[in-house]
This record gives C-alpha cells, sequence and structure tokens, in this order.
C-alpha cells in the first residue's frame, strides 16, 4: 500500500490535495459565501449521514485534513478488500499478493473520487469497516445478514456505490459455500438499499415535507410514467454501458478473456459463475434505477467496473497451473492500466492545483505597508454560467478563501473593465486546443491585476482538459 501511494502519485494528492468545488459544501461552516447549501444538500442527494460527518467532523477541518483521512481510509479499504480475496486463495508467492493489492488500489474509476475527500470519507470509512468485519460476520447466517444489511443501509446514507463493492466483495467470499448463503445475502443487499432509501425518503419528508428527492435538472430526470418514458431511459443505460465499456475496452477485453479462462477451469469455474450472478444482481439494480428515474450513474460512481475485470483474473490464482499463469498475466496487465491512469489523472489535477496555487500566492501577498489587500475574481462572461466555468472560478475563491479567510467577491464597473483586457492578454497567449496549464509560478502575475485599492484575479480562461 506504501509503494501504491507513491506509484500512482496519491501522496501527493494526500500532502497537497486539489479540491473540487462542490466538496467545499462538506468541509466548510454552513453559509460560507461561493458554496452549495449543506442542508438542503440532503433533499437532492439524500446523504444524511455524511450531513451528520460534516456536522461533527468536517466543517471544522481543511483540504489537507480531509484528504489525508480519505487517503486513509482508502488504504484501509483497499486492504481488507485484498485481505478478504487473500483468504479464499491458496498461498501466494509475496510478490503476487503485493501485486494483486496494488491491482485492487489502482482502479481508474475510484481515482476520480480522489478530488471530494470531504464528501466521499463517510463512505470510504463505511466501506473500510465493514470489508473487515466480513470473515468474522461470515461465521454465522446471522451475523452475515445483519453485516449485508446494515453495510447496504449505511453506503445508501453516504455513496450507494460503495454497497455494490461490499456486495460483490462477499458474492467472492462466500462462493464455496451452499447457493442458499448467496440467495441470502443478494436478499439482505437488496433489503438494505431499499431501507437506506425509505430512510432518506422518510428523512426528507420530516426535513424538506417531500417523500423522495428533488433530482437536480443537470442529473436530466425523466421519471417513468409511460413506455415512452420506458423506452427512453432504455436508450440511456444502454448507451451508458456501451460507453463504459468503451473507456475501459482494454480491461474490459482482460476481464472477458480470465471470465472465459475461469470457466473452462473446473476448479475456478463454480466461482467464476458465482460472481457472474452477482454481477447480473448489480446490473439488475443499475437498469432499475435508470428505467425508473432516468438519471444515468456518472462513471466515476461506477466502482463495480473494476471488480468485474479483476475479480475473475484473481480467482484464477485458485485454479491449474494454466490458470495461475493466465491469472497472473491478466493482473500484471490490469495492474499497467491502472498505474498509468492514476498517473495521468494526479499529474494533470496536480498541474492545476500549482497554476492556481501560484496566482493566489502572488494575488495575496502583502501590500509594503504590510496589510493584505482586498481581492476581486474577474471570469470571462461567456465561461462564467458554464458548469466547468462556475467549477473553475469556485476552486479559485476557495483557493482566495483560504488565504484572506473570506471569499472574494465579483469584481464590478471598471475593474472589469481591465481585468477583461488583461484576460483577452492571456487568452491570446494559449495555444489553440489548451486548456493544460503551461504557467509557471512566476508567470502567475499575468493573471493579477493591481486595481488602486483593490487587487483584481483572473481566472485561467480555459478549463483543464479533465473537467
Amino acid at each position: 500500500m506504501a509503494a501504491a501511494l507513491f506509484v500512482t502519485g496519491a501522496v501527493t494528492q494526500a500532502a497537497t490535495p486539489f479540491i473540487r468545488l462542490d466538496d467545499f459544501t462538506y468541509m466548510v461552516p454552513e453559509g460560507t459565501t461561493g458554496v452549495p447549501n449543506v442542508w438542503r444538500r440532503n433533499l437532492l442527494e439524500g446523504r444524511w449521514l455524511t450531513y451528520a460527518w460534516w456536522f461533527v467532523i468536517g466543517q471544522h477541518g481543511t483540504p489537507l485534513s480531509a484528504s489525508i483521512m480519505y487517503v486513509t481510509a482508502y488504504v484501509l479499504l483497499v486492504a481488507g478488500l485484498w485481505r478478504v480475496l487473500h483468504l479464499g486463495l491458496p498461498d501466494l508467492h509475496w510478490g503476487v499478493d503485493a501485486l494483486l493489492g496494488l491491482s485492487l488500489f489502482v482502479s481508474p474509476i475510484w481515482v476520480m473520487l480522489f478530488y471530494w475527500p470531504a464528501t466521499l470519507t463517510p463512505s470510504t470509512v463505511v466501506g473500510a469497516t465493514a470489508l473487515w468485519l466480513l470473515p468474522l460476520a461470515a461465521r454465522r447466517h446471522a451475523w452475515l445478514v445483519v453485516w449485508m444489511v446494515a453495510s447496504a443501509l449505511l453506503s445508501v446514507l453516504t455513496y450507494p456505490p460503495v454497497a455494490v463493492v461490499l456486495f460483490l466483495a462477499a458474492v467472492v467470499y462466500l462462493a464455496r459455500r451452499p447457493w442458499r448463503d448467496s440467495f441470502w445475502l443478494t436478499g439482505a443487499f437488496l433489503g438494505g438499499f431499499a431501507l437506506g432509501v425509505g430512510i432518506i425518503y422518510t428523512l426528507n419528508l420530516l426535513a424538506f415535507d417531500r417523500f423522495g428527492l428533488e433530482v437536480s435538472a443537470w442529473r436530466r430526470p425523466n421519471p417513468l410514467q409511460d413506455l415512452s418514458d420506458l423506452r427512453v431511459n432504455a436508450g440511456r443505460f444502454r448507451l451508458h454501458m456501451g460507453a463504459l465499456v468503451t473507456g475501459l475496452w482494454l480491461p474490459a477485453l482482460v476481464g472477458l478473456a480470465a471470465v472465459l479462462a475461469g470457466l473452462l477451469d473446473r476448479v475456478v469455474r463454480p466461482r467464476v459463475v458465482r460472481l457472474l450472478c452477482g454481477l447480473a444482481v448489480v446490473l439488475g439494480v443499475s437498469l432499475a434505477q435508470v428505467l425508473v428515474t432516468g438519471v444515468v450513474t456518472d462513471t466515476r460512481g461506477e466502482l463495480w467496473a473494476w471488480l468485474a475485470v479483476l475479480f475473475p483474473a484473481a480467482l484464477l490464482l485458485g485454479g491449474s497451473r494454466t490458470s495461475r499463469l493466465t491469472g497472473l498475466g491478466c493482473i500484471i496487465l490490469l495492474t499497467v492500466v491502472g498505474v498509468l491512469a492514476w498517473r495521468s489523472e494526479m499529474v494533470a489535477h496536480q498541474k492545476t492545483r500549482a497554476q492556481y496555487a501560484a496566482i493566489v500566492a502572488e494575488a495575496t501577498q502583502p501590500r509594503p505597508d504590510g496589510s493584505r489587500p482586498t481581492v476581486v475574481i474577474y471570469q470571462d462572461p461567456e465561461l462564467r454560467p458554464t458548469v466547468r466555468g462556475t467549477t473553475m472560478a469556485g476552486i479559485m475563491r476557495m483557493h482566495l478563501r483560504s488565504e484572506l479567510g473570506t471569499v472574494p467577491s465579483w469584481c464590478a464597473g471598471i475593474q472589469c473593465e481591465r481585468l477583461a483586457k488583461a484576460a483577452e492578454s492571456v487568452a491570446a497567449e494559449v495555444p489553440a486546443g489548451g486548456g493544460e496549464p503551461t504557467e509557471t509560478p512566476e508567470q502567475a502575475d499575468r493573471f493579477v491585476v493591481e486595481l488602486g485599492d483593490v487587487r483584481g484575479v483572473v481566472v485561467p480562461p480555459l478549463p483543464p482538459w479533465w473537467l
């Protein structure tokens, strides 16, 4: 795990975190300018347990403390997931064991979540705790059912995709048990998931007088009312699955090869079949959600996808010599893909963080008399109403808040006119198809303009490619 942190660049994200705008909602006190209202997020997303975490811990933290807690929880979750697989496999060479742990760590899906540490730490803590308790809970039938119901329920109240990870881990762990154990596990998973949704709806009824969620318009909801809606929503699900497979085409091919190899090995076959049934349950839940609501889960929420290709390869390690070699080859290839994906993500976000940090340092340096300047902010009017523009301007304002203690206001009048000229000058220097931060700290002054009694900050004109 220590090697994984350095190889992937996650240790850099932990020490110098890049934080997405909406994560500040669960990191700052309620009513802070420039971030969505934390109480209303319960109506929109139903993360009541995350709200409780914010009330006790989150609002008193910093980006650094939130990031360290999240990365620590993720390491514990991956270690717990590795332990679940390890206990079901024969003794492995230490190098293969370490490679298996690294391959679990480098999910190209999970890396997309590292920029919301304050929001996602509660769900990651739930996931890590549940995985470490799974071997104990599996000793008795009743304990296992309680474990699955509680794990799914708590995941739904924080971040529902984690519940799917826990379910698939349990499916693999119980793959050598009688089928009735898997049936009970599936029932407990669906029951816990439904119970979590019921609790959210009830709490929203009490708090907002609405039994359900208020789905944001940007999620493109299309509630099921007739056959036309059914066709539209089914089409959305098909396109989403196609995009997911296309985005992970190489891991998908590796996973398919591992599944076929597992089905050909009579020792591995029963466990692979059990896993495929678990994946069918997961896809069924996802399909039901889309058909009923029309809302498609973002790619970064499909945490099961990496397990769907990695678990079959891991199961091959318990088969014949040919299966073991095939599984090892698949794991090596998946690990390389995962590490490259992590480094690409981390490097891109760290470049943006460094660019913004340099601009903030330039804008907030004391005046010759030692006083702190008043700072205003400017953004291209065409970009400002967009989601990308709002996101990047918000991140810049939060960076400035960390240094100034208050969120800077937008420019006005002649201030905007002078800052617009500076923005045009900067935009003229950006290469066609830009969006990749190239500025060094020494160039940060291009984005900072003295405006008499105040300083103006220009938000970089092009959002980075990862947004």
